[in-house]
């Protein structure tokens, strides 16, 4: 899977397909056990689910409101758009499942938010086992979330619509 093959996707498969595609592009290039995509409807302050390789423990749609700790403040400051949790330590102090999350081996994480003029799209979410990522890791995210705008896009729009009646 490269870049290449992204691009071709995006004109050509449907939403589920672009997204187990770059799913498979970040595993091979930097590494998860598990992957998220969460749209972001900053007004209503939640979360949804729109990806995940493993629907089972983490079901599409799941809504969740946006905790009010160190990754929520990355979304209201544009500072930085992502943050690293290096061990379990640091998921623990910010993740309510962070039993879950350890149980399925994962001791770090990646919060990277999509932004578009400013504005919070999404996030990917990638974790594994502690101390698996670095900001290296940052960059290669920021190349392929490119990849995720029309998700977040098409996703948003189906947001507001619910939220209209």
């Amino acid at each position: 899977m490269n870049l290449n093959n992204l691009i071709k996707s995006l004109q050509t498969d449907n939403n589920k397909i672009v997204c187990k595609k770059i799913d498979k592009y970040i595993k091979n290039n930097i590494g998860h056990k598990l992957i998220t995509f969460t749209a972001i409807d900053i007004s209503k302050k939640y979360v949804e689910r729109i990806y995940t390789n493993n629907p089972k423990i983490y079901p599409l749609l799941g809504k969740k409101p946006i905790p009010k700790n160190k990754w929520s403040n990355i979304l209201n400051k544009n500072s930085k758009n992502y943050f690293i949790g290096k061990n379990k330590k640091e998921i623990q102090k910010l993740f309510f499942d962070y039993e879950t999350i350890f149980s399925l081996g994962c001791g770090s994480i990646i919060n990277f938010l999509v932004k578009v003029n400013k504005v919070p799209l999404g996030t990917i979410n990638i974790l594994d086992r502690e101390y698996k990522y670095k900001i290296s890791d940052i960059k290669k995210l920021e190349t392929i979330s490119i990849f995720t705008i029309p998700l977040f896009t098409n996703h948003r729009i189906l947001m507001e619509r619910k939220n209209e009646k």
